[in-house]
């Protein structure tokens, strides 16, 4: 029978396909289930809803699981992390500093920002000038 280390273990071996680093390093694996008769169920969490990488880490989570010894079949659940979770991803991604704030993106200053660019003839200036 397969065990849950033995599972996490294969787990590990899973890179996030846009992080390349583990999925279990990166705390994207939320549960891990298994039932006496081999079946295992894993349930992974996306950084973001609309994860292009989706199918991808789910065939990777199905390929590494089933090679598991015990395991009869995989059913692969995603999740998506709070915001929160996202936040201390970040973080720990940057190695724990903080993120870096923007003194005049903050609320009550006083500075503005404009943008000055000029263009060459024939770029449609006229229709997009405000």
């Amino acid at each position: 029978m397969a065990t849950e280390d033995a599972v996490l273990e294969a787990l590990s071996t899973v890179n996030d396909p846009e992080i390349h680093r583990p999925i279990t390093e990166l705390g994207m694996v939320k549960s891990v289930e298994i039932d006496p008769d081999g079946v295992v169920a894993v349930t992974v969490y996306l950084t973001v809803s609309g994860c292009p990488m989706r199918d991808t880490i789910t065939r990777n989570v199905t390929d590494a699981v089933a090679r598991v010894e015990g395991v009869s079949r995989v059913d692969v659940t995603l999740d998506v992390m709070s915001d929160e979770q996202r936040k201390e991803l970040a973080s720990s991604l940057r190695g724990g500093t903080a993120e870096r704030e923007v003194p005049f993106a903050q609320p009550g200053s006083l500075t503005r920002v404009y943008a000055v660019a000029s263009g060459k003839g024939g770029v449609g200036k006229s229709s997009v000038t405000v």
